[in-house]
Formats: structure tokens, C-alpha cells, sequence
């Protein structure tokens, strides 16, 4: 028997009893396609640009290193999934994605489906020199070429850490033209960002967003843009949002944060030109650990779902549109939620006092019997009428510091018991608190 016949009848026989996977294929000792899976389970280099067919999951084995030198490609109708905890480098050129789409003369590229849900993650794009500027694509996202378009596709990162730099840094390049974070690459912008969770770090090109827009996204663009965060840790010195220059795309751009820890430089449609649609909101889940430091521009519409304050504001001051749109300076803001205050703890003594009447006809006397101790707040007092003063309650008087005065008169020589009340207002912290004391003085 041919040894070629051999092997296919142990292979046959392998896969009816299920000892080995079906359409299993060797890419190298460290990377297996394993059906809708790619393993990786050591270091493994390609110097051919990866391109995602059908919807694949990408597995990263704990310390295995996927260097992609090419990145890889992700096109309308597909989709990747990333898993593990071990480590992918993605770096595009010629104005390519790290991590998504690459122009394409014939095809006109769009994006397809990235879900991140785990590894440490590196997406770097690549720049594409083009009558003397350079344009720059998206970390993670669509391409930089000379052309203005909508990429589409979607990216959604639920967990991993993850760098994502666009192209084309005015630093590195001259008439650099960027490409955002994550997002689109020039002139570009993809239909739908959702973070949940993950340490994200994104870099922008020149005057692309960090996450969202790439530069010079034009007006007349019919599809929408959506970013939604609620959860996550977010770092970034640019943008959320529009880029910041040459965006024009009206009401189009939808962004909603329920969560999240989120440090940017603005949030918005971009610093010269686009407008934004803003939605806060928090959950049970996400109250404790959402906080947003950043400034806020070109926003047509602010809703707040639940209320937001500046972070350790003592006057705990709800936050409204106005309040974000009007900082000139990055604000940090946390969830607004009541908190169970605790009892103040003012303690009030009260001496007996003894007057000469004497005294009182000739002038107003002051008397000092109430001692205030512990008030939270500021205190106020009130002579109640009440008892044995009611015939001579408007000769007597206190002062804002619990001061009692015996107007200058003929007082009959008696103890007037003097009833108090001592309201000590509290604060955003402490409960108001209202007590009763009974002062004695003698006239004699």
C-alpha cells in the first residue's frame, strides 16, 4: 500500500473518533488554525499582512508574542475576535491599520467586525506618502489615503490592554494628515466604538481624534457615529469624538458614556468644527468606579440620565450642560449620588444668671448662659415665647451668638426662665440638628 493512501486513512479514521480537529492546519509549530480559532501559542512573526475570512478568534496564549509586521486586515463582512492574555504587535504600512482595513484601488475597502476581549494589544498604523503630505491610517480602524469617506464596521473592546496609535504625527512628518487612535484613518470614520472595559491607551495622528474621527472628515456624510463607553480605563492627551480639523458632521456624531474611568484632552465634535451629541448616565455597577477628567466642546445636546458632580466639590453641586460646555479648563466629574448624612453634633450648657434690677433700669444688660460646643454648620438662635417671659418678650432679644439682652426697664425681681431653641444648619455631610435649652435668670 502507497504510504500517501496510508496517512489519508489514519487521518479519516482520526477524525470519525474524534481524536484530532477537524480542518486542522499547521501554520508553524506556534501558530494553528483550528476551525473558526487561531492559536498562538509562542513567538511567531509574519511578514505578510494577516487577512481575516469569515469570523476567526484569535487565540493569545499566556507569554506567546504575535508579531504582525504587516498588521492584519479585517474587511466589510468579517469579523475578528481577540482572547488570551498573551501579546499581539500589529503594525500597518503604507498608510494600512495596525488592526483593520487597507486601501484598495478596486475594492474601495470598508471595515468589518474587531471585538477585543483580552491580550496586550499594540496597533500602529501605517503612513502613506502622497504628493508631499502623508497620511496616516487608524491603530485600530480604517486606512489614511487622500480621500474622504465613511469606513463603517464596528470595534468593540470588552477587556486586554490596549495601545493604539494613528498614523501620520506631525512631529515625525511633515503636512501630516492623521489618523485616529481608534476610529478612522484620514478623512475617515467608522460607524460604531464600544469600550466596556480594558486599559486603552490611543495616540492620534495630527488633528485626527484619539478615539473616533480621523482628520478632514467632511460634511454630506450620511451615516451616523456612535461611541459608547461604560466601562474601562481610557487614557489619551487628544480627543473623544470629532477630530479637530475639518469636521463637519452636524448632528451625526452620537457619543454616551455610562461608565468608565476616562482621562482625554476634549470630548465633543471636535475643536474646530462638528457638533456632538453627548449622553451621561451611570449604573449600580458603574458608580463607584466611573470618573471623567476632560473638557467639553461643540456639543449640541447634553443629557444627563442620572446627575453628575465636579469630583470633590464640598458643595456638591449637580452639574448641568452649561457647566461642561462652559469650562475652559479640563473638570473632573464623578456620579452624583446621595449620601445617608450623619447627626451633628452640636452640645449646648446653659448657666444660671443673676441681674440686678438696678441695673436694668438704668441700661441694656447682655447675658452670656449659652455655651455651644461641636455645632456643624452655622447656628441660630431663637427665644421662644413661652412660660414666664410672654409679658416681657419684647424687651428681650439674642444675638447671633446666643447673647441674650434685657432691654434697659423695671423688671419684677423673680427667675425668668427663658426657653431657647439652637438650630445648627449642618452641611452636605451632616444633618441639621434643633435643641432646646431653658436659660434661668434671677432678677434681684
Amino acid at each position: 500500500m502507497k504510504k500517501s493512501r496510508v496517512i489519508a486513512i489514519l487521518i479519516t479514521l482520526a477524525m470519525i473518533f474524534g481524536l484530532m480537529p477537524i480542518n486542522l492546519s499547521v501554520v508553524s509549530a506556534d501558530m494553528v488554525e483550528d476551525g473558526d480559532k487561531i492559536i498562538i501559542t509562542g513567538d511567531v512573526t509574519l511578514d505578510n499582512r494577516l487577512v481575516i475570512e469569515g469570523e476567526k478568534t484569535l487565540v493569545l496564549e499566556e507569554g506567546c508574542l504575535l508579531n504582525a509586521k504587516k498588521g492584519i486586515e479585517v474587511r466589510s463582512g468579517n469579523k475578528l475576535t481577540i482572547e488570551g492574555t498573551g501579546s499581539l504587535k500589529a503594525t500597518g504600512t503604507d498608510g494600512d491599520s495596525g488592526i483593520g482595513v487597507s486601501y484598495d484601488d478596486n475594492s474601495n475597502a470598508t471595515l468589518g467586525d474587531i471585538v477585543i476581549n483580552g491580550g496586550n494589544i499594540e496597533a500602529i498604523a501605517g503612513v502613506f506618502l502622497y504628493k508631499e503630505a502623508n497620511y496616516g491610517g487608524a491603530g485600530i480602524g480604517g486606512y489614511g489615503v487622500p480621500s474622504r469617506k465613511y469606513v463603517g464596521g464596528s470595534i468593540t473592546i470588552n477587556g486586554g490592554k490596549v495601545y493604539a496609535e494613528g498614523g501620520a504625527d506631525e512631529k515625525d512628518y511633515s503636512d501630516a494628515k492623521g489618523g485616529a487612535g481608534i476610529g478612522g484613518g484620514n478623512g475617515q470614520y467608522c460607524s460604531q466604538i464600544t469600550i466596556t472595559g480594558g486599559e486603552i491607551t490611543a495616540k492620534n495622528g495630527s488633528c485626527a481624534s484619539a478615539i473616533g474621527a480621523g482628520n478632514d472628515v467632511t460634511m454630506g456624510i450620511s451615516n451616523p457615529e456612535s461611541i459608547d463607553i461604560s466601562g474601562g480605563t481610557i487614557i489619551t492627551d487628544g480627543n473623544i469624538g470629532g477630530s479637530t480639523w475639518h469636521t463637519y458632521m452636524g448632528e451625526m456624531l452620537n457619543i454616551s458614556i455610562s461608565g468608565g474611568n476616562i482621562k482625554a484632552r476634549q470630548i465633543g465634535g471636535g475643536s474646530k468644527g462638528g457638533f456632538a451629541s453627548l449622553t451621561f448616565g451611570w449604573t449600580e455597577q458603574t458608580k463607584k468606579t466611573t470618573r471623567i477628567e476632560t473638557k467639553f466642546d461643540y456639543l449640541n445636546n447634553v443629557v444627563f440620565d442620572k446627575p453628575y458632580m465636579k469630583e470633590n466639590d464640598t458643595t456638591h453641586k449637580v452639574l448641568t450642560s452649561e457647566d461642561l460646555t462652559k469650562d475652559d479648563k479640563a473638570i473632573a466629574m464623578v456620579p452624583y449620588t446621595s449620601v445617608a448624612k450623619k447627626e451633628n453634633t452640636i452640645k449646648i450648657t446653659a448657666k444660671k444668671k443673676n441681674v440686678k434690677a438696678k441695673k436694668l433700669k438704668k441700661k441694656t444688660v447682655n447675658v452670656k448662659a449659652l455655651k455651644v460646643n461641636g455645632a456643624i454648620g452655622a447656628v441660630n438662635y431663637k427665644i421662644l415665647k413661652k412660660g414666664n417671659i410672654k409679658k416681657i418678650y419684647k424687651k428681650l432679644k439674642i444675638s447671633s451668638k446666643g447673647v441674650i439682652k434685657f432691654k434697659k426697664g423695671k423688671y419684677k425681681k423673680k427667675t425668668y426662665k427663658i426657653k431657647v431653641k439652637i438650630t445648627a444648619a449642618g452641611n452636605a455631610n451632616y444633618n441639621s440638628k434643633t435643641l432646646t435649652k431653658t436659660v434661668k435668670v434671677k432678677v434681684k
